[in-house]
């Protein structure tokens, strides 16, 4: 017991909090991602729809064939339906992520992960009972669910501007790949539930192991390394002297004015998008791929579509340990690192998506691209998920509650354009259009960048030193004119005396 205490005291308290961002952003992912796939097992055909997949029919000329036999009752929701329903989550995040962000900096991003974590899980488990009475009531329970969840990622960006040293953001910045391993374990096992016990008990088991991890995060977590009780006074000191002036201990009003000014931010912002676009165009819709159209059952589809984001996993440590090496040992400076990476982050998907959609029936070479496609995203957490951090770390959950909104656009709007896209018919050549549109998001957002991305320290970074200043101005602007109109009175008193 002795050892195991004194084994404790040596471990990094960030370590542990790396660990536990990494689930949180995991959960994050399992209840904005279980739809995506337990949705496949909750539809039955309709007339609109073909009884097998895309590719079977194709192959075989077959109409009849079906590769998975469902435990739970079926709805006959249509392409439109299920794109209305999977979209729901995404308004959430439209209204709540700038919020949460200045939440997180005003009240701690321990308390906003905690509840953006208890909430989903609770409303997760209404899903079944509300489905069996109108697929309507769906809508707001997803967009509950988005309201709150969306939370999460904003407070642990306020969290890490306070908790990690300059040097080790990148992988701190890797641990928001917790999100992809998240979308892997959720298509993984929720197939495997489903497969075996249902739809309904895929959605009680991700609930479930969301309120184990929110215990777990209530009792070990803390907002700032001062408010830590475990901490060790070495690590403490080493933290706040390696983040130095750059974030402010003080509660400061975000310069939205300034911000909306800001080149370098709104290139970000479109960056984010398009970040966003290429994981939830997998995420959302790739089971919906990978199942109706190459023709996958449900036991391995599950696994096959999950697998690009442990690629996405393991790949992302590797960019993230490169990017800090680059600027641990001044070969690289900051801004040439981000635009750098950039080519694996946005680039190299953009190629891969195109070439997917290009090989229509052949499985094999489609997972492998849709696997390249996430494993060269990893790259992201070099460019779009760490500019923010250099742009204003006192303002770090804010701007990426901004960026959340931007990024949750793509989660709203996908599914309605897929579901009408294949509406009427449901084949490689409908889906085509949205890799193409893709991949054009990919490589415009890369040249925007390339031309105004920057890494610097934005002056608006000390919003509450340029007030001062600018009070100090007028202050002094005030007492020039004040003794400019002495001057002149006393003159004009001493020409009237004369």
């Amino acid at each position: 017991m002795e050892c195991l205490k004194k084994l404790n005291q040596k471990i990094p308290r960030r370590a542990i909090l790396g660990i536990l961002m990494f689930f949180a952003c995991m959960f994050s992912y399992v209840i904005r991602t279980n739809l995506s796939i337990i949705i496949v097992a909750m539809v039955e055909a309709t007339k609109k729809s073909r009884k097998g997949p895309y590719c079977t029919d194709v192959i075989t000329n077959s109409s009849t064939k079906t590769a998975t036999v469902y435990i739970d009752e079926r709805y006959a929701w249509d392409p439109n339906t299920q794109g209305f329903i999977l979209s729901a989550y995404f308004i959430g995040p439209l209204i709540s992520s700038v919020p949460s962000g200045i939440l997180a900096e005003k009240i701690g991003g321990a308390r906003v992960v905690a509840y953006a974590t208890l909430i989903p899980a609770i409303l997760n488990l209404l899903m079944p009972y509300a489905a069996s009475l109108h697929w309507g009531l769906l809508l707001p329970l997803r967009f509950l669910m988005g309201l709150t969840g969306s939370a999460v990622y904003p407070a642990l960006h306020a969290m890490i501007a306070r908790w990690v040293p300059p040097n080790e953001k990148g992988l701190f910045v890797w641990t928001m790949q917790g999100g992809p391993f998240g979308t892997f374990i959720t298509f993984t096992l929720c197939s495997l539930i489903i497969n075996f016990y249902g739809w309904k008990a895929a959605y009680w088991t991700t609930s479930g192991l969301m309120l184990i991890f929110w215990a777990a995060w209530v009792w070990l977590v803390y907002d700032t390394p001062a408010a830590h009780p475990n901490i060790t006074q070495e690590e403490k000191r080493y933290i706040m002297e390696s983040i130095g002036s750059n974030v402010s201990k003080q509660k400061s009003v975000l310069p939205v004015r300034e911000m909306a000014k800001s080149l370098p931010l709104w290139v970000l912002l479109w960056a984010h998008f398009a970040n966003m676009w290429g994981i939830y165009f997998i995420s959302i819709n790739g089971p919906k791929y990978t199942l109706q159209i190459l023709g996958l059952n449900m036991k391995s589809g599950g696994f096959l579509t999950g697998l690009p984001y442990i690629a996405r996993l393991g790949a992302g440590v590797l960019f993230a340990a490169a990017g800090d090496f680059f600027r641990r040992k001044n070969i690289l400076t900051i801004i040439k690192i981000r635009k750098l990476f950039m080519i694996c982050s946005h680039i190299a998907p953009g190629v891969a998506l195109i070439i997917m959609t290009y090989v229509g029936c052949n499985a094999s070479v489609a997972i492998t691209m849709m696997i390249l496609a996430l494993a060269f995203n990893g790259a992201a957490c070099q460019t779009s998920l760490q500019n923010h951090q250099d742009l204003a770390p006192n303002f770090a959950g804010s701007i990426y509650g901004v960026m959340n909104v931007f990024g949750s656009v793509p989660g709203f709007i996908i599914s309605p354009i897929i579901g009408a896209l294949t509406n009427a018919h449901n084949g490689v050549e409908e889906w085509r259009w949205m890799f193409l549109l893709s991949a054009f998001i990919f490589f415009s957002t890369t040249i925007l960048y390339w031309i105004f991305g920057s890494a610097d320290i934005q002056p608006w970074n000390n919003s509450d030193k340029i007030d001062q200043v600018k009070n100090i101005e007028n202050e002094e602007k005030t007492t020039v004119k004040l003794t400019e109109k002495n001057v002149t009175s006393s003159d004009d008193e001493e020409n009237e005396r004369l």
